[in-house]
């Protein structure tokens, strides 16, 4: 699958970062800035839950782990140019926008979700993992017509109470980039138990690192601790391998020197991962040849359906024909 790729600004993007660092042509790294709920001014290397966290009911609720229905992938030729495949960015999901600007810019409401997912159907698109991706890239599957990868990050105890119903209705996967070392750790987040539950429902988990520290600045000893514990401790409690990373606040790639994005990316191969996301810069272009510097689009809280469909040049809501 093969499209073509457009410069045109992004229609009304609550968020827009692009930068550009000289030197990063031969690695194809382009940098975004997360600026979610990893980052606090002044101290970017260390959040903790209570920083980042706000005031959550507990999840009490225990859903069933009803599997993502998916079709039988067939092989394809192996991916070795760029393609345009949107990644979309979430933070959380909630009934209503919080009263504060800043976590309301960080979260969608259940009913936007809603009409993004029914829009993305309508439209043919196909919600796929990052696994998948891979497996394409590398020939073992092929890729839908219109695939797109729903990522969410941090592991907000929402992602099992609003989001995982949504998906189940839907039958829709998506990825979830998990911060190990809040889990279990008090706060508004996800239980081990509750990623049990939606890894084996099909909802890819990803890792953030372990308390979502600045990779960049942060020394080798942190940078290992942080890709290799998170790694170990997610598959320990999935019983799967977990793959990909989720820069916290996007860096090195943010405002890291090229050297040390090569570093950390060094050391995500070493430990093993396949490959990891940027926090931006709101591009649809996806290279295989730089699988540990892959774009993701923001979606803002607030936005309508057509800054939506803009931000992933998707067909006007008002052209289709969908119930």
């Amino acid at each position: 699958m093969q499209l073509t790729n457009n410069a045109r600004a992004f229609i009304g993007a609550a968020v827009l970062v692009v930068v550009f660092s000289v030197g990063l042509v031969q690695f194809g790294i382009i940098g975004g800035d997360e600026s979610g709920k990893g980052t606090l001014a002044g101290n970017p290397s260390s959040v903790t839950p209570a920083a980042l966290g706000q005031s959550q009911t507990p999840v009490t609720s225990s859903m069933s782990a009803t599997p993502v229905p998916t079709a039988a992938p067939s092989a394809g030729p192996p991916i070795t140019a760029p393609i345009e495949v949107p990644i979309l960015m979430y933070h959380q999901v909630l009934p209503e926008l919080p009263a504060d600007e800043f976590d309301a810019v960080l979260t969608v409401t259940t009913a936007a979700l809603e009409e993004q997912i029914s829009y993305l159907t309508c439209a043919g698109y196909t919600p796929v993992t990052m696994g998948r991706l891979f497996a394409a890239f590398e020939g073992r599957e092929a890729l839908p017509e219109k695939p797109v990868i729903l990522t969410f990050d941090d592991g907000w105890s929402d992602h099992y109470t609003y989001l995982f119903p949504i998906l189940q209705a839907h039958g829709v996967t998506a990825s979830l980039a998990i911060v190990s070392g809040f889990v279990e750790a008090g706060g508004p987040y996800v239980t081990w138990a509750q990623i049990k539950l939606m890894s084996d429902a099909g909802i890819e988990m990803m890792s953030h690192s372990v308390s979502h520290v600045d990779l960049g600045t942060s020394d080798d000893a942190t940078v290992l601790d942080q890709i290799t514990t998170s790694k170990a401790d997610i598959e320990a409690h999935t019983g799967k391998t977990v793959d990909f990373l989720v820069y916290p606040s996007g860096e090195p790639f943010r405002s890291g020197s090229v050297e040390r994005q090569r570093q950390v990316v060094q050391m995500l191969s070493d430990a093993g991962y396949r490959g990891a996301l940027l926090a931006g810069p709101n591009s649809l272009t996806q290279d295989p040849s730089t699988p540990f510097a892959l774009n993701r689009v923001r979606v803002s809280g607030g936005e309508d359906l057509y800054t939506f469909a803009g931000s992933i040049f998707g067909p006007d809501p008002d052209s289709l024909s969908c119930p």
